[in-house]
């Protein structure tokens, strides 16, 4: 009897974990958006072989905007270029802002040029409301429009390590992306008109 007892035992607890785990997938797959649910974030990304861009809200309607140029050329970046969609509207920035010794004066400029090989980071301003997530971040740069990703608190942290630790006096970032195994995130097209 003990064993027909431990064996009856041992069907419901793998009946149980079973049924534990298709309702633990069932539970994650009803969290995880789809393409046609808008999706919002405190944090967004772009990463490719020549920028990386990251975009976090960091207090409510205070975006910071981070960037790394792995480009061998300079660009102009206007800081009317960077449009956050809060659900509702699409708001270009107005200004970029640079926190200096004094923080009751921030150095604010409306365009900033990215250097080559370079990495800077900003606050970004306009009338973003008390905004705590967006549904989506766009910049132009030059004749392209670079949609950023959305992310999770941890991928983003996670992002931002591996950010951190690229060396950008290297000749070739190929290596830099092999062993900090970078993937691109994000898309580029071509600028409407």
């Amino acid at each position: 009897m003990s064993k027909s007892w431990n064996a009856a035992r041992q069907l419901r607890s793998y009946i149980g974990a079973i049924f534990g785990m298709q309702f633990f997938i069932i539970t994650l797959s009803a969290g995880l958006p789809d393409d046609s649910t808008p999706y919002k974030s405190s944090f967004f990304a772009f990463v490719d072989r020549d920028y990386i861009f990251t975009v976090e809200v960091v207090k409510p309607g205070v975006p910071l905007l981070n960037f790394v140029s792995m480009s061998d050329r300079e660009m102009m970046l206007p800081a009317k270029n960077v449009r956050l969609d809060l659900g509702n509207r699409r708001v270009p920035a107005k200004l970029f802002a640079v926190e200096t010794g004094d923080f009751t004066q921030p150095m604010v400029f409306t365009s900033l040029v990215l250097r080559p090989r370079s990495s800077f980071g900003f606050r970004v301003d306009g009338d973003f409301g008390k905004v705590k997530e967006l549904f989506g971040v766009s910049i132009r740069l030059g004749e392209e429009d670079l949609k950023l990703a959305p992310l999770t608190s941890f991928a983003f942290e996670s992002l931002v390590l591996k950010v951190n630790n690229i060396n950008l006096a290297s000749p070739d970032f190929s290596e830099d992306w092999r062993v900090l195994r970078l993937q691109p995130l994000g898309s580029r097209s071509p600028a409407r008109k």
